[in-house]
C-alpha cells in the first residue's frame, strides 16, 4: 500500500486534533490552537526562558503557514496572556546570575482550577506526561474560549468535587486574582519613588528603551523610545545577554541614565511588565492624560470594553472569569460582558487601573 501525501491544510487539520482540538471548529493560527501548542510545548521545554518556548511553537509551523513572522507575534502576546493567567508561571532562576541580575524562567503551572458561584470551572496548568489531565469525557465538553478552559456542569454534577478527584488543586478566586490593596496614584508612584531614592547610581545601563508620557496614550508601541533628550523618572525595559528585556523604573537626565531600580521589586507578587504598567497608568493619570478605555454596546451582550494599553495580569484574570476576550479592531484587546457584569468592571477600571472613559 502506497504512502499518501498529505496537503498543508490535511497538516493542520491533523495537528489541530493532535491537541484535543476540533479542526472544524478552529484553525492552527487560531487562539486556542496556538494556546493548545504553548502548553504542550510547556509541558516537555519548561523551566526555560520564554524566547524559547515562542520556538518551540513557531518553528514546527514552518511551511504550514505564510507569514511566520505575524505567527510569532501572535505566539508572544498569547504566551503573555497566558502567563497572566495562569496556565504558565513565570519566576526567577533559582541559581546563575549575572551583572543585572537573574534570568526569568517559565514554569509549567499544575493543573489546577478555579470555581465560579454558577457551579463552572476554570481550568489551569499544565499537565507534565499527557494533554490532558482530566478524563475524556470531561475533556470533550472543555470550552475554549482563546486562551480560557471552561467547564461548566450538567445537572446534579459537583464539578469541584470531581476536579479534586481527578488529582486537580483548587484556587481560591482571591488567590488566583491576587489584587493590589487599595491606593490612589500619587501614593503608588511615591512608593516607587522611594525605592528609586535609595537605590545607588549607575554608570551604565545597556539596550535601555523609555515609556515616553508625552506620547499619545491610545498608540501603545509608539510610546516606547530611545533616551535622547530625555530627563526626569521613566517605566524602561533593558537587555540582557540571555531572555527577554527586563523592566525598570529610571532615572535619566539630559538621556544619560542616573539610577535605576528592576522591577519586579524585591517580594513583589507580580511580574516585572505587570508593576510596568500600572506605574505607567499612574503616571499617565497624575499628567492628567490617563489612559483609555472605550465602551461599545454589542448584540451577543451587553458591551464590550476595548483597550488601547496591556493591564497587569491580575485584571486579565479577573475578566476572563466574568467576560470573554474578543477580536479587537483599533485598540490593544477587547473583553466583551454580560448586562450583570458590566457596570461593576467599569467601575473596576476606573477605580482600580486609573483608566478614563472615551467615546
Amino acid at each position: 500500500m502506497g504512502l499518501k501525501r498529505l496537503t498543508a491544510n490535511e497538516v493542520r487539520a491533523r495537528k489541530v486534533e493532535q491537541l484535543g482540538l476540533n479542526p472544524a471548529a478552529v484553525d492552527l493560527t487560531s487562539i486556542e490552537a496556538i494556546s493548545g501548542a504553548l502548553r504542550r510545548a510547556a509541558s516537555f521545554l519548561c523551566p526555560c526562558a520564554a524566547s524559547t518556548l515562542v520556538r518551540g511553537v513557531v518553528r514546527p509551523l514552518q511551511g504550514l503557514v505564510d507569514d511566520l513572522t505575524a505567527i510569532k507575534e501572535i505566539v508572544e502576546s498569547t504566551l503573555e496572556v497566558m502567563i497572566a493567567h495562569g496556565d504558565i508561571i513565570e519566576q526567577l532562576e533559582v541559581d546563575g546570575s549575572s551583572r543585572f541580575g537573574k534570568m526569568r524562567l517559565l514554569y509549567a503551572a499544575p493543573p489546577s482550577f478555579v470555581s465560579r458561584l454558577s457551579g463552572a470551572a476554570i481550568i489551569l496548568g499544565i499537565a507534565s506526561d499527557q494533554l490532558s489531565a482530566l478524563p475524556e469525557d470531561l475533556e470533550r465538553r472543555i470550552e475554549y474560549i482563546a486562551h480560557v478552559r471552561r467547564l461548566t456542569p450538567i445537572a446534579g454534577e459537583d464539578l469541584r468535587i470531581d476536579l479534586i478527584q481527578f488529582g486537580l488543586i483548587e484556587l481560591s478566586y482571591n488567590s488566583w486574582l491576587r489584587q493590589p490593596p487599595e491606593e490612589v496614584p500619587a501614593q503608588h508612584i511615591a512608593h516607587f519613588n522611594q525605592v528609586l531614592d535609595s537605590t545607588p547610581p549607575s554608570v551604565d545601563i545597556p539596550g535601555l528603551s523609555l515609556l515616553d508620557p508625552i506620547r499619545p496614550v491610545r498608540y501603545y508601541s509608539g510610546r516606547w523610545v530611545k533616551p535622547t533628550s530625555h530627563s526626569g523618572r521613566f517605566v524602561a525595559r533593558r537587555t540582557q545577554v540571555y531572555g527577554a528585556d527586563l523592566w525598570c523604573y529610571v532615572e535619566i537626565n539630559e538621556g544619560i541614565p542616573v539610577k535605576f531600580v528592576d522591577l519586579p521589586l524585591k517580594n513583589s507578587f507580580w511580574r516585572g511588565c505587570d508593576e510596568g504598567w500600572r506605574l505607567q497608568a499612574s503616571i499617565d493619570y497624575e499628567r492628567g492624560t490617563p489612559q483609555l478605555f472605550r465602551v461599545r454596546p454589542d448584540p451577543n451582550a451587553a458591551c464590550v470594553i476595548d483597550f488601547f494599553s496591556p493591564v497587569p495580569m491580575w485584571a486579565r484574570r479577573r475578566w476572563d472569569a466574568v467576560g470573554e476576550p474578543i477580536k479587537s479592531s483599533g485598540c490593544l484587546f477587547s473583553y466583551k460582558f454580560e448586562k450583570d457584569e458590566a457596570l461593576e468592571e467599569i467601575d473596576f477600571i476606573e477605580k482600580k487601573l486609573w483608566l478614563a472613559e472615551t467615546s
